[in-house]
């Protein structure tokens, strides 16, 4: 297993765990958050650019506008954003959205989750960043991450998320069409990375891997087997004859391979945000440390 492989597995760990938790999370009154992450990455636009068309938050999330405003409808509905009319002199009717104060606090709480979860992904992205060097001596501990200082507002989910975009890029160029695959439901290509690094898992073991019911996580098997990519198979544990389990294809297996190799030849492209992602949880782990103590 190469940094590459274990950045990629380690990512679509923390992309499940991290969707789990801006879902069931209490926010500061004790309510569940019921965030995903197209609303989340609204919530951290909107507080980092300001008020915006909702034409523009369908660009952002890569959909159609249909998508949009059911993502805002949510968002909305949860106390998250607002609509507002007339701001703009020359078109009254337009619409624009702006951040609640709730959708402030909700940020917070969002970023709280993350940087608690993130440790792993950061000692994988510095393997990847600074290579054998890092491997072998480590970064020193007072010596501050080069790159850029992220923005002010919401340091941490900015930078992962403009991280997500950039690796999303190589992802979809490889895996094109396969909706079992795209990068916006990280779970297929967990459960296709768990088996590509470690070899057949027994049907039952997916739920807890996904962090999802049994039935989401026959659902991921069964998009993943439509596409040619995964196998169900019994008789192969030694013990219990009967045992389905899932094991990666030929082609699964060379599909993890290509999404590997996409990510190492977009690396130049990928360093800064990495280098910027690195910096904020960083600092934000650090910052967790010091209200713990």
């Amino acid at each position: 297993m190469n940094d590459v492989d274990a950045l990629l597995n380690r990512l679509c760990h923390l992309m499940v765990a991290f969707e789990r938790a801006i879902g069931d999370a209490p926010d500061d009154a004790g309510r569940r958050l019921g965030l995903d992450m197209p609303g989340l990455a609204v919530l951290v636009s909107l507080d980092l650019f300001g008020e915006l068309r909702p034409s523009s938050i369908a660009e952002l999330l890569g959909g159609t506008s249909s998508m949009a405003t059911k993502v805002l409808g949510r968002l909305e509905r949860a106390g998250y954003v607002d609509r507002r009319f007339g701001c703009f002199p020359d078109d009254r009717r337009a619409v624009t959205v702006r951040l609640s104060e709730r959708g402030r606090r909700a940020i917070d709480v969002c970023d709280r989750e993350l940087a608690e979860l993130s440790v792993d992904l950061l000692a994988e992205m510095v393997a990847v960043s600074f290579g054998a060097q890092a491997n072998r001596q480590g970064v020193p501990s007072d010596e501050p991450l080069p790159g850029e200082r992220p923005p002010g507002t919401g340091p941490g989910l900015a930078e992962f998320l403009r991280f997500v975009v950039e690796i999303d890029k190589p992802i979809l160029a490889t895996v094109g069409q396969l909706d079992s695959l795209h990068p916006a439901d990280p779970r297929g290509l967990l459960v296709l990375s768990e088996l590509d690094l470690h070899g057949p898992i027994r049907i039952g073991a997916l739920r807890e891997l996904i962090d999802r019911s049994r039935n989401a996580a026959e659902r991921v098997v069964q998009n993943l087997q439509g596409d040619g990519l995964v196998e169900k198979m019994t008789g192969t544990m030694p013990g219990d004859r009967r045992a389905v389990v899932v094991d990666v294809t030929a082609v699964g297996s060379a599909v993890v391979r290509g999404v590997v190799a996409a990510i190492s030849a977009h690396l130049p492209e990928l360093r800064p945000s990495m280098t910027s992602l690195s910096l904020a949880l960083s600092g934000e782990r650090q910052g967790l440390g010091a209200q713990a103590g």
